[in-house]
């Protein structure tokens, strides 16, 4: 007989017990029952006080996605008001900026007009997947307005803005832009407040010509940009040669009367604008020039003040300049016409650049009969 053999029931103990256990079932279930349900209550309960079903309410910034270039639209509001419910340990943490609004535009018809419903991509990207689905949402399906405008067109030329003030020594030539025009497209609105185009060209570093590509802009008439239009292209290119200033001098433009005034009508002064130029040349040749004197001019009809546009006498090897830096070939020239009395005799305007008048001026008109 093995030691362990008292410590081992036979089957008839092992009968027995399970005969007792049997019983005990049997006679105590409603109470095993009872207690099992009072255990899960009593989880239940613990669980809602330590951490309560709660709502909060979130204001949310509806963000835009998906955006068909050339749709001009409008949001029926920024952000979106939602209500969620959830365990308060999960929305205590919540602010406005974890929750996402997504907006598709490219779910909505470009070619309606009147505003149409879209329905927001409501999303939490800080939370577990699990957590999610504990969340309930008011409204559980949120949507805004979209309002989508009718784009209209129009082309405009391009103006191109670069430094005044070139390198010493230098001046900029004639501006090339490529292109020089470029299409607009946008909410009417805005585009009747658009009337010109313009870019902003920088030269790539000091003493350098202007080359490159630049992004266009439009603006108002009061050169405020216009936002909201788009630019097809966006970009282009601008080209300003620096070219070498040639010597110059500054000289007064004088008036050639080739005939003067009838009696008794005399010119008592003559305006000359602009009344001074600018000579390019050679040195040696802008050292005789004092002066630049208009084509003849005859007053002999005038009997009132007059105001005449005529070319300039220019030297074939001088280039002439306005205060602009712009060639010029004429100016504009006012004569100031008085009516003598019939026993005055006429005083001549000394013959000077200084008083706009050519040194080669006709003498002076007298009454009929003087000799």
């Amino acid at each position: 007989m093995s030691f362990l053999e008292p410590y081992i029931p036979n089957k008839e103990r092992l009968e027995q017990r399970k005969s007792d256990i049997t019983m005990s079932l049997r006679t105590d279930w409603v109470f095993k029952v009872i207690a099992l349900l009072t255990a899960v209550t009593l989880y239940v309960y613990v669980q809602t006080e330590r951490n309560p079903t709660i709502q909060r309410s979130f204001n949310i910034t509806i963000t835009p996605v998906n955006n068909t270039e050339g749709i001009d639209y409008d949001l029926e509001s920024p952000t979106i008001a939602v209500t969620l419910s959830g365990q308060k340990s999960v929305l205590e943490g919540l602010k406005d900026s974890d929750i996402h609004a997504l907006a598709d535009i490219h779910k909505l018809n470009p070619e309606v007009y009147t505003p149409q419903v879209l329905l927001l991509q409501i999303q939490l990207p800080n939370l577990p997947a699990p957590t999610l689905k504990g969340l309930v949402f008011d409204p559980p399906m949120p949507s805004t307005h979209v309002q989508i405008y009718q784009p209209a067109v129009k082309t405009l030329s391009v103006t191109a803005l670069y430094p005044k003030e070139p390198p010493v020594g230098f001046r900029y030539g004639n501006p090339e832009i490529q292109p020089s025009r470029v299409r607009l497209m946008g909410r009417a609105e805005k585009m009747k407040r658009v009337t010109h185009i313009v870019v902003n060209a920088q030269p790539s570093g000091t003493g350098a010509k202007v080359d490159g590509e630049f992004i266009v802009q439009a603006r108002d008439s009061e050169d405020r940009p216009v936002e909201g239009v788009q630019l097809e292209p966006n970009a282009v290119r601008v080209i300003v040669p620096l070219q070498e200033e040639p010597p110059s001098k500054i000289v007064l433009v004088s008036a050639d009367i080739s005939e003067p005034t009838a009696y008794p009508y005399t010119i008592s002064e003559i305006r000359v604008e602009p009344s001074q130029l600018k000579l390019l040349g050679r040195p040696e040749r802008l050292t005789n020039l004092s002066t630049i004197s208009t084509e003849p001019i005859s007053a002999k009809a005038f009997t009132q003040n007059q105001t005449v546009t005529i070319r300039l006498n220019t030297p074939p090897d001088i280039g002439l300049r306005d205060d602009q830096d712009k060639p010029i070939t004429s100016v504009k020239v006012t004569f100031i016409i008085k009516k003598m009395a019939t026993s005055e005799e006429p005083h001549p305007i000394k013959p000077t650049p200084e008083a706009g008048i050519s040194p080669k001026a006709a003498p002076p008109n007298r009454p009929l009969g003087t000799p």
